[in-house]
């Protein structure tokens, strides 16, 4: 009777119970142990990781300190378990359908649930779903995920690899403190080390993990492709749905679109026959255009975004799933047209209007894969592009495919993406195994994101073509075999796989690449770095970073670069050792992991500034600063030549340039790199050039090698500025009135134009180019308003120059509304590269500027008192005698 009771009891719950989908989620405090019992009784943290949690638990230091990266790497080297226990009520007990899905695993696992095992992970980009319903028990469960070291798995696979050939490369420089054998596995392929970060092998739950019950069906994933029919958008909504396999799908799916005058409605019915597990609903439905407004990148309108809402429900009314997205309405299109001169253009076009891409590279947002899911730092890194006139960033291959949010927030603030699948600077395995986890990562990564406006452009893989083309890893002694390689990952996989889920915005095999060239020659192309097709990515260390002469004249540079220092305070949190701050020390060579980075930054320096003597009190000081100081300039002047030629080409048809990605945006430790904003999320002065050089509207100059000077002008306004005032004023270094000046009334026109020419000499200039004068522009329109920043051309390197050692300081400082601040300066001479700091965290209104004045005022925003910025701030210059 009592058994009868029961059973009774368990139907009813079950019919109770049965109405809805159903989530748990695990995240939380989880056990955690080493395999080997040494370390018990620690608390991880999910979404999480081994190191973050290990330093919780105090077991380790941190992490981003010292060589703590090198003395730490046993963690990586030992396999951990992750536990914990759950109770599973009657709600979640008596459906259909149960599964336990990690949204993200790093990356070996076996995972069980109440002793029994439920499957294994190999992939980090992966999400994992694994059926549970017969391992789910009413009340008390427990799930254990036992990770293997993924260091030791690079090694396993690599020697099984070995016994047919070898995957090159094998290993990383030395320089890099690093491990082996990433390329054949998926994982963040930076966390075995790369030139600008330490290696951290991290395992662990990086992303959420719960519960997901039901007993119709779930929408994982929407896809949404908006195509232009002249006075209407059509759009094409792909709905995946996972079904529950004992029952056939029925159901109404309901598809809400809000529009600037209406939310629009569609629903139909779905009755699905057959019992399956996966269903794609795939539907069509047009909608006026002027029901809309237009989404745009940064600085060309507005970033309108639009709610569509994906709903099914069952049709006893007793389930219901839901899919809510932000859409925006766009055109984009990679145009690739053959020039009558020779090679084919390559720039973006959105809403029909070619879009210069101004912008920068970015490594992941953290080493450790858990911590880059910081919203904040999401949001501070990506208003900071915006903030310096950025349009697009390109995500870099050796990082991971970034947060649901940092793309929400790209498309918020209208900037472009370049996306690259997880695949860098090496050769990679295409035995069956491998290849069916990428197609799955691909898949999914697709689906997930396919639907945000910001994303331009996929990419196969981060300069994989240029390396087996050039050689870098010996590829030429079996060519014909890594090529077959290459062609069966990422034409026949990868891109395969892209174009099957989204053939809404264009997809490149490689980046640098010839784009359509590159497809004509198989996918392979002779140069992958040819200037007259695709993409380039560029770097030279050995000639004169500010001489704009040594630069190509591509159709789009989508990397290019120098290293410099991180601030000294910076550089103080890592360490608490103040010997250690001293250029060739032991901490400064471990953190430089560029080959001879240092030598490098020094002869960049050299060029045109002079370093105190290596022996002085101050060198280490002056080289951070002076590194700073070159890396902008060569940068700015890199970046000005690039945007010259931006619809004009040269006698040999190279030109048309329509893109500047320069490297990179951001840093993961305190260390020597190429970033425009350090660690701690300090801007160096760098990124504070980028936003006179990435201004819509600047004025430049290219100093020929016939001591020539041609100045233009370029603009991205989409209208004209008639009757503009151009002024060119030479100054002598000594003095703060000018010893000559030139003005000329210019329209400033969409594009670059040549505006002036002169020559630089004493006769011309009024002075000696080389020891004494620059050269000042200024751009007014016809309401003396400025309308580009101001900009100068130094003739000749800055370290024959007669510079003065001004006395810069500070007047005042006073606040002008909540979190804005007035900061007056003077100087009792002409100053170079004048630099304000503070540990504040916000930014200044210009900063690294040359000061022609004897006051000037600069805008200080953040959050903060008069007080705190007073004593907080300093001031510095070229001249400065803690640099003598």
């Amino acid at each position: 009777m009592v058994k009868f009771c029961a059973l009774i009891l368990n139907t009813l719950l079950q019919i109770s119970y049965i109405n809805s989908l159903q989530r748990l989620i695990l995240n939380g405090y989880w056990n955690l142990e080493d395999s080997n019992a040494k370390y018990t009784n620690l608390t991880g943290t999910i979404p999480g990781g081994i190191y973050t949690d290990l330093q919780n638990s105090n077991v380790i230091n941190n992490i981003f300190v010292g060589s703590n990266d090198v003395d730490t790497r046993w963690v990586s080297k030992l396999n951990w378990n992750y536990s914990r226990c759950f109770e599973v009520n009657e709600k979640l007990f008596y459906h259909d359908q149960i599964y336990l899905v990690f949204e993200g695993i790093d990356t070996f696992a076996e995972v069980l649930v109440n002793g029994q095992t439920v499957g294994t992970t190999n992939n980090m980009f992966v999400r994992y779903e694994f059926d549970v319903k017969d391992q789910i028990e009413f009340g008390k469960n427990c799930i254990l995920v036992h990770f293997k070291s993924p260091v030791e798995r690079a090694d396993f696979f690599a020697k099984r690899q070995d016994k047919y050939y070898s995957v090159l490369p094998k290993c990383v420089p030395n320089e890099y403190h690093g491990e082996c054998h990433v390329n054949h596995i998926r994982k963040m392929q930076a966390s075995f080390s790369w030139d600008w970060g330490p290696a951290f092998p991290s395992m662990g739950i990086w992303k959420m993990v719960y519960l997901e019950a039901y007993n119709h069906t779930i929408i994982k994933d929407v896809t949404v492709k908006i195509e232009d029919l002249g006075d209407k958008w059509m759009f094409n909504l792909k709905t995946y749905m996972q079904l529950n396999k004992l029952k056939c799908l029925s159901g109404s799916l309901l598809i809400k679109l809000s529009t600037d005058f209406e939310t629009i409605e569609y629903m139909h019915e779905i009755n699905q026959k057959d019992k399956i597990q996966e269903f794609e609903d795939h539907r069509q439905f047009q909608i006026r255009k002027e029901k809309f407004t237009l989404w745009w990148p940064n600085g060309y309108g507005e970033q309108k975004l639009y709610k569509l809402k994906v709903q099914f429900v069952s049709s006893d009314n007793q389930e219901t799933t839901i899919k809510r997205l932000r859409v925006g309405i766009r055109k984009i299109e990679l145009v690739q047209e053959r020039l009558a001169e020779e090679g084919f253009n390559f720039f973006f076009k959105v809403n029909d209007i070619p879009i210069f891409a101004k912008g920068t590279n970015m490594i992941p947002i953290s080493i450790l894969p858990e911590l880059g899911q910081d919203i904040k730092k999401i949001r501070y890194l990506l208003q900071s592009c915006k903030d310096v006139h950025m349009n697009m960033i390109r995500i870099w291959g050796g990082g991971v495919y970034e947060s649901d949010e940092l793309y929400s927030v790209a498309d918020e603030m209208g900037i472009l993406i370049w996306q690259d699948f997880m695949f860098a600077c090496s050769m990679y395995p295409t035995n069956e195994e491998f290849l069916n986890t990428v197609k799955m990562e691909v898949q999914q990564q697709i689906r997930r994101l396919q639907h945000h406006a910001s994303i331009a452009i996929w990419a196969g893989n981060n300069e994989n073509e240029a390396a087996l083309v050039q050689n870098w890893y010996g590829t030429d002694a079996n060519f014909t075999l890594y090529k077959k390689d290459y062609i069966k990952l990422y034409v026949d996989t990868v891109r395969s796989v892209a174009l099957m889920n989204d053939d809404s915005r264009p997809f490149l095999v490689s980046s640098p690449t010839n784009g359509i060239k590159s497809e004509e020659s198989g996918f392979i192309a002779k140069n992958p770095q040819d200037q007259l097709n695709g993409d380039v990515h560029y770097y030279n260390y050995v000639m004169d970073g500010w001489d704009q002469n040594i630069y190509p004249v591509a159709r789009f540079v989508s990397e290019y670069g120098y290293q410099s220092m991180p601030f000294l305070e910076s550089l103080l949190k890592a360490t608490n050792d103040n010997t250690d701050i001293i250029i060739g020390s032991k901490f400064m060579e471990h953190r430089q992991h560029s080959p001879g980075g240092f030598a490098t930054m020094q002869t960049l320096i050299s060029k045109r500034l002079q370093l105190p003597d290596q022996n002085s009190a101050n060198f280490t000081k002056a080289f951070i600063f002076y590194s700073q100081i070159s890396q902008a300039m060569s940068i700015k002047i890199e970046t000005e030549y690039y945007r010259q030629w931006q619809n004009k080409t040269n006698s040999v048809g190279k030109g048309n340039t329509m893109g500047a990605l320069y490297w990179q945006l951001n840093d993961v430790w305190a260390a020597p790199s190429w970033s425009g904003i350090d660690f701690y999320g300090n801007w160096k002065m760098l990124h504070y050039y980028a936003k006179d050089f990435f201004a819509p509207v600047i004025v430049t100059a290219h100093v020929l090698v016939n001591r020539e000077i041609n100045v233009y002008i370029i603009s991205d306004l989409l209208h004209p500025v008639y009757d503009a005032k151009l002024t060119m004023y030479t100054y002598n270094w000594n003095s703060f009135n000018p010893i000559a000046s030139v003005s000329r009334s210019v329209d400033v026109l969409h594009g670059s134009q040549l505006v002036y020419s002169f020559w630089y000499d004493k006769s011309k200039l009024q002075c000696d180019a080389r020891t004494n004068c620059f050269i000042y522009f200024i751009l007014k329109n016809n309401k003396d308003e400025l309308i580009a920043p101001v900009n100068f051309v130094l003739p000749d390197a800055l370290k024959t120059s007669n510079i003065e050692h001004a006395n810069v300081r500070i007047r005042s400082i006073n606040q002008v509304t909540a979190e804005k601040f007035s900061i007056q300066i003077e100087t009792n001479a002409i100053a170079a590269f004048v630099w304000l700091q503070t540990d504040i965290q916000g930014s200044f209104s210009r900063n690294g500027f040359i000061m022609v004045d004897k006051i000037c005022e600069v805008f200080f925003i953040g959050s903060t008192t008069v007080h705190e910025l007073k004593t907080s701030i300093n001031i510095t210059h070229l001249k400065h005698l803690d640099y003598a």
